[in-house]
């Protein structure tokens, strides 16, 4: 028969690795640090109440240590040994100083246990709200940079589009009002020709143009507009000496009464 392999320390670590882990709520140990005279300053004793409650705790305490013991008189010296620690924590019991806050409930088993099924509750709730949020705030991102893609691409249509209108537009244009267009602001004052392309010498003066049929229209237009406008004036034309009569007359009247 082959001899038993001794464990090690390392094949218990790495079997207490295997293990999975169980969830199930704990208390951690927390140490503070706090100095003396806090203590002697805030904490309080226990009221009467809640020492009656820790008593309890002490009775409930014996208990697993007697039964543990099959044997009767270890049973006995168990008990005696856990008894005497219990009455001298009994009588130190109301000398004891609590932090501030201390309550009755704080030494109920089933109070606690309300209060962590709370804590739970809450913090589930809690969870669930914040993944919520997170897939919100999520899609609200990915609709946004949907949204910033489409103004984007709006954007760049609407230059096209611009430069488009611009390009039909001046193409649209008749060549005299091009040539006014790229003249240099020094021969704004100067009305004695264009330089238009396909005529020869480069120069040509406004009676020149008449023979071309686009620029007659042109003028014809602008001729008819002219006419218009100095037939909607002409009624107008003895209106400002006729308000000057009546002013005149208005003073010479106010005279006369004065």
């Amino acid at each position: 028969m082959p001899p038993k392999r001794k464990r090690s320390r390392d094949d218990d670590a790495q079997n207490n690795n295997n293990q999975p882990s169980k969830r199930y709520a704990y208390l951690k140990p927390r140490v503070r640090r706090i100095s003396q005279q806090t203590i002697k300053d805030k904490w309080t004793p226990l009221s009467d109440q809640a020492q009656s409650k820790v008593h309890d705790i002490f009775r409930a305490a014996e208990r697993p240590v007697i039964v543990r013991q099959h044997n009767e008189r270890k049973r006995i010296e168990a008990q005696s040994a856990v008894q005497m620690v219990v009455k001298t924590l009994a009588k130190r019991l109301p000398k004891m100083l609590f932090p501030p806050g201390t309550s009755t409930a704080d030494f109920e088993y089933e109070t606690a246990l309300g209060v962590l099924r709370n804590l739970v509750a809450s913090k589930a709730s809690a969870t669930d709200e914040s993944h919520f949020l997170k897939a919100l705030i999520k899609k609200e991102e990915a609709m946004l940079a949907d949204e910033k893609s489409a103004l984007q691409e709006m954007e760049k249509n609407a230059k096209k589009l611009k430069a488009k209108k611009e390009k039909q537009t001046k193409s649209e244009e008749h060549r005299v009002l091009r040539q006014l267009d790229n003249r240099p602001s020094s021969e704004d004052q100067k009305l004695s020709g264009f330089t238009l392309p396909g005529i020869v010498g480069g120069k040509a003066t406004l009676s020149e143009l008449d023979a071309d049929p686009e620029v007659v229209g042109l003028l014809k237009q602008l001729n008819g507009h002219l006419q218009s406008m100095q037939n909607n004036t002409a009624p107008l034309a003895g209106l400002q000496d006729a308000i000057i009569l009546a002013q005149n007359a208005l003073s010479l009247f106010r005279m006369e009464e004065g």
